[in-house]
C-alpha cells in the first residue's frame, strides 16, 4: 500500500511538473489597457486606411474606444469563432451606440494585431471596387477600409478548445459599422479631399482640434473689433 501511494504521489507530481511548464510556455496575451497593444491596433488600421487603392477622398482617422474594446474583451472571453448577435441589434451592445461592426481572427497564441489586422486586409485581393462584388470572403477588408467609422476596440483572448492546443481568439469592433449593402467602402478621390472639417495627415481625415480652431477664432474677434471701431 505504501509503495502504491508513493507512486501516486509520484505520478501527481510529474504531471503538476509538466502542466507548469505547459503554462510556463504560453505567452501571456496582452490586455486592453495595454498601451503598445492598443497603439498597434490603432497603428495598423490607420496604415491600411491611409494606402487603399484605388486612393480615398474621405476616409477618416481611427481613434481607440475603451468602451467598444470591453465589448470586444467580453465577446472573446466567450471562445466562440463566431460573430457577437448583439452587433446586430440596435442599442444591444453598448449603451449609446446603435448597430457595430465586428471583425474576428483566430490564430496561433504568438499571433499579432498586426498579423490579425493584415490578414483581414488581405481580403482586398478578392473586392472588385468598382462594381462591389468580391469572389471570395471580403467583409473583414471593407470594415477595416470603412470611411465613415471613426472608432475602433480590440481585444484578444486564449482559446485552447477552439484549434486542440493554445490559440488566440482576436476580436475588434467598429463604430460605426460598416458593410452597408450595395454602399462602397468610401468614395474614390484625391486623398482627403472631401474631409469635412478636418486636417490631412498621411491620406487620412484628422478632426479639427481646440489648438487648430483657436487661431481662426481669434482671427475672427480681431476682424469683428475692427470692423466695431471703424462702424
Amino acid at each position: 500500500m505504501k509503495k502504491l501511494n508513493c507512486f501516486w504521489t509520484l505520478g501527481l507530481c510529474l504531471v503538476a511538473s509538466k502542466l507548469s511548464k505547459a503554462l510556463l510556455n504560453i505567452p501571456k496575451l496582452p490586455t486592453i489597457y495595454d498601451p503598445k497593444f492598443i497603439q498597434e491596433c490603432v497603428d495598423s488600421h490607420n496604415e491600411f486606411r491611409s494606402k487603399v487603392n484605388p486612393p480615398a477622398a474621405d476616409m477618416n482617422v481611427l481613434n481607440w474606444d475603451k468602451e467598444l474594446a470591453r465589448q470586444a474583451k467580453s465577446w472573446s472571453q466567450q471562445c466562440k469563432f463566431s460573430h457577437n448577435p448583439c452587433t446586430k441589434k440596435r442599442y444591444s451592445c453598448i449603451e449609446g451606440h446603435d448597430f457595430l461592426g465586428e471583425n474576428i481572427y483566430l490564430g496561433e497564441i504568438q499571433s499579432t494585431p498586426q498579423q490579425a489586422i493584415s490578414f483581414w486586409y488581405n481580403e482586398s485581393e478578392h473586392y472588385n471596387f468598382d462594381n462591389m462584388t468580391c469572389s471570395k470572403t471580403c467583409g473583414h477588408y471593407t470594415q477595416i477600409v470603412w470611411a465613415n467609422t471613426v472608432t475602433v476596440g480590440c481585444a484578444v483572448s486564449n482559446c485552447p478548445n477552439l484549434l486542440g492546443h493554445s490559440a488566440a481568439l482576436f476580436v475588434c469592433n467598429y463604430a460605426p459599422p460598416g458593410n452597408e449593402k450595395n454602399v462602397g467602402p468610401y468614395i474614390k478621390g484625391e486623398p482627403c479631399s472631401m474631409c469635412k472639417r478636418s486636417d490631412c495627415r498621411n491620406n487620412l481625415c484628422y478632426p479639427l482640434t481646440e489648438k487648430a480652431t483657436q487661431p481662426r477664432a481669434c482671427h475672427l474677434l480681431m476682424l469683428g473689433f475692427i470692423f466695431h471701431r471703424i462702424l
